[in-house]
């Protein structure tokens, strides 16, 4: 019989589930949007906005069975400080650091059922990868996102409105220094603020969170034994809510179920200096009740403090007094983290070496991996540590087993599994193995011949270690970073001890940290003297936030501020980031590009640069969108060195004009030849207008960068004879003038490296223009 009842119960209850009310879910205590039966509006949103939402009804009363925490970036090598919540509904972030969407990008962690972000800090650190992350969780059709942490986070929001565009996605944010709880179907948390006496306008929030406890079994005896019938009802019981019968009878879901599992909580715990250290110490109390409660089991601690704060005696003694032997500690920004997560652009960077060792060298992150410990950084498998119900005999040789898997640090993808309660898994963390990459190429056929074939033609054709300019390219994708290609940015080193930048991505500081190492790249930060911004797009400038608080905490700091060429729009955000957040105003001197139309830049601010002079012109992509021009006080072939720079445009005569008889043009190609429409409906150039540019000023080399993120690895070329005195940038390509004599004879080996990549993007041309024919044919005459 209770067969039939079970069959009838199942239906019943998604019968129930599918006819849940139209009312929409609310983010904290802020409602998000009206229903439509009470505002009396007829909404019909799209379909692909409906369908998530219907699904997050469906949902939102079940208790997920699987829940899991997943490290984002471990705060490596310039990597940010984030972890990824994500149960079977909804995903919740903490902390949103420049590179955060890179890496969910890498390690296909889907952004698009993101619901909640909490920071703990209104820093860069913190919130640097907040532009780049609204912008492309808005393309995944994400319309509501809270975010949560201390004060000033809407407003600056609102400061970025200006090159962050939200169109369809709105972030309600909620200060947790007045709102200090959120809770939903899946978990709680709570936030306990930490205060300064130095600085107590500027609080740091840490989060307990706590999730619902799945109800045990339902029991059909107990069931049958209290006059419970079939249908509903045995839902609600199952689900923990008590119901009463027919007759009158209230019947408890305690009663008929089988004791459930222990609710489980985790820490978020953030202490960015000794300042703070007090107020942490102040909240014992706290912490001890949570890790003495008999309703709840602490099993892990995440740390965002700084590694001289988490190395601490004080900070050391607070974690042993308030958290049990059984509960796991992850330290992110541990000196013992010592991959960034970035596998793919290793990845690329090993089998470019190939071509040119002096072109593409190999990252710094990579070497020093190997240098350090071979054998457990470079194609490293680690075993899952699991969290038993152990006995109070084993809790010593049990948390010792903890400590020796924390002290081996994070990286990107370290889990930590809640649910089912497995404790920390390392199976799938993030690794680099250079000899399958190698191997790969290898494989292709005839590529061996070929790099054989490139190393007698380049013999003897190396630039020396003394060469200058030397350009090397930190990102050269377009609009949001994908795994290969970072957002754009160009270093140039105009003499040994002196370099510029030219746009500063997001992500910047830790291309150059991956690239250099961190030793080297303190020297750059300080020998880094300018940095030119074309224009306000996010993906051009929101790495320069980063730049100037890194040489901020440089000791001693720069003696000169770093001069900053930018359009004259940048001043406001800057103002209310040093005004609101941190004081930026004197690690920077800004010169507006359009000062530069009439009047080149000259003297002393350039001439310590090796620079001789810097004039800009206005290009065609947006409202104050410049291109610039450099003449260095290096020589080549008997004249001074002149670099011109597109930044993002179409085909520009008054860039030309600038940029006539240029040494070298860097110029954006943005898109192949066959979407050249869609290159002016967008404002960028295609390939081969980009190199008309260049034969029209009369360029001796030229750059392509700043591809489209269709395009990561190699770009649709145009013919052989058209490359000629054209080179394609690569991320971490370092390039001087005398190496782009040669660089033509890297192509044949490149295609056929990449052979199967562009064999993909002449499929998926020719589809396109079967397409387009089809609606050529298709439209009325």
């Amino acid at each position: 019989m209770w067969l039939s009842v079970l069959k009838f119960q199942r239906q019943r209850l998604h019968g129930a589930i599918r006819t849940v009310t139209g009312r929409s879910f609310r983010m904290s205590s802020t409602p998000v949007t009206a229903a439509a039966k009470d505002t009396g509006q007829q909404m019909q949103p799209a379909k692909y906005e409906r369908q998530p939402n219907v699904l997050r009804k469906k949902l939102s009363s079940v208790v997920p069975g699987s829940v899991n925490l997943q490290v984002l970036g471990a705060g490596a090598n310039g990597a940010p400080s984030a972890v990824y919540l994500f149960t079977d509904q909804s995903r919740y972030l903490f902390n949103c650091g420049e590179g955060t969407q890179r890496l969910a990008h890498e390690h296909k962690t889907r952004l698009s059922r993101l619901e909640q972000i909490f920071v703990t800090r209104n820093t860069w650190t913190t919130v640097g990868g907040l532009p780049g992350l609204a912008l492309t969780i808005q393309d995944a059709g994400v319309r509501n996102v809270g975010l949560h942490g201390p004060p000033h986070l809407d407003t600056m929001l609102q400061s970025m409105r200006r090159f962050v565009v939200l169109k369809n996605l709105q972030m309600q944010t909620i200060d947790s220094t007045i709102c200090g709880q959120f809770e939903d179907s899946i978990l709680s948390v709570e936030s306990v603020v930490l205060r300064s006496e130095e600085q107590p306008e500027k609080p740091v929030i840490s989060y307990i969170c706590k999730l619902k406890p799945r109800p045990g079994a339902l029991n059909l005896v107990k069931c049958v034994e209290q006059g419970v019938p079939p249908g509903p009802l045995l839902g609600q019981l199952k689900n923990g809510q008590d119901v009463t019968l027919p007759c009158g009878k209230v019947v408890h879901s305690s009663d008929v179920t089988e004791a459930g599992e222990t609710a489980l909580s985790f820490v978020f715990i953030d202490v960015p200096s000794l300042d703070y250290l007090a107020s942490l110490e102040a909240q014992s109390q706290h912490y001890k009740q949570l890790a003495a409660s008999e309703l709840t089991e602490v099993a892990l601690v995440v740390h965002f403090s700084p590694p001289e704060l988490t190395n601490h005696v004080e900070y050391g003694k607070f974690m042993d007094v308030n958290f049990s032997q059984c509960t796991q500690h992850i330290y992110l920004n541990s000196t013992r983290n010592n991959f960034s997560g970035y596998a793919a652009a290793h990845r690329i960077q090993y089998q470019l070496h190939q071509l040119a060792p002096q072109v593409f060298p190999l990252l710094a992150e990579s070497v020093e991996l190997q240098q350090s410990c071979p054998s457990t950084n470079l194609s490293h498998s680690l075993k899952k540590t699991k969290l038993e119900e152990i006995k109070e005999a084993d809790i010593k040789s049990e948390s010792k087993d903890a400590a020796k898997e924390t002290d081996q640090g994070v990286v990107s993808m370290t889990s930590f599994h809640l649910r089912p309660k497995k404790g920390l898994d390392r199976t799938l963390e993030s690794k680099l193995t250079p000899e399958e990459y190698v191997k790969e190429i290898h494989a292709v056929p005839g590529v061996s011949e070929l790099l054989a074939q490139l190393e007698t033609e380049t013999k003897g054709c190396q630039a020396t270690d003394d060469s200058y300019p030397r350009i090397i390219f930190l990102g050269t994708g377009s609009c949001i970073p994908n795994k290969t290609r970072n957002v754009s940015s160009i270093l140039i080193q105009t003499a040994a001890e002196a370099f510029m930048l030219l746009d500063c991505g997001e992500g910047t500081h830790g291309q150059i940290v991956r690239l250099y190492g961190r030793e080297r790249a303190r020297e750059i930060m300080r020998q880094l003297q300018a940095v030119y911004v074309s224009h306000l797009h996010a993906d051009h400038h929101i790495g320069l936030i980063a730049l100037l608080t890194e040489r901020q905490q440089l000791e001693p700091e720069p003696e000169q501020p770093l001069l900053l060429l930018a359009p004259r729009q940048i001043e406001p955000w800057l103002q209310f980031y040093n005004r609101q957040i941190e004081s930026i105003a004197d690690a920077y001197t800004l010169v507006a590009n359009g000062e530069l139309l009439e009047h080149p830049l000259t003297g002393e601010d350039v001439e310590r640069l090796g620079i001789a002079s810097m004039a800009t012109c206005l290009v065609r992509h947006c409202p104050n969108a410049f291109g610039l021009s450099l003449t260095l006080r290096a020589q080549h072939e008997g004249a001074p060195i002149k670099i011109t720079y597109s930044g993002d445009t179409m085909p520009s005569d008054d860039l030309v004009e600038l940029g006539r008889n240029s040494t070298v043009l860097i110029h954006e190609a943005t898109m192949e030849d066959d979407l050249v429409e869609e290159a002016r409906i967008k404002t960028h150039s295609t390939i081969s207008q980009a190199i008309q540019q260049g034969r029209n000023m009369q360029a001796k080399h030229i750059i392509l960068t700043h591809f489209s993120q269709r395009y990561a690895k190699c770009p649709r070329l145009p013919s052989t004879e058209d490359m000629q005195h054209v080179a394609i940038a690569f991320d971490n390509m370092q390039v001087t003038v005398e190496d782009l004599r040669h660089y033509h004879k890297f192509y044949p080996s490149l295609l056929a490296m990449y052979a199967e990549y562009t064999e993909e993007l002449e499929q998926r041309a020719v589809k396109r223009e079967l397409k387009q024919e089809r609606k050529r044919k298709l439209a009325p005459t």
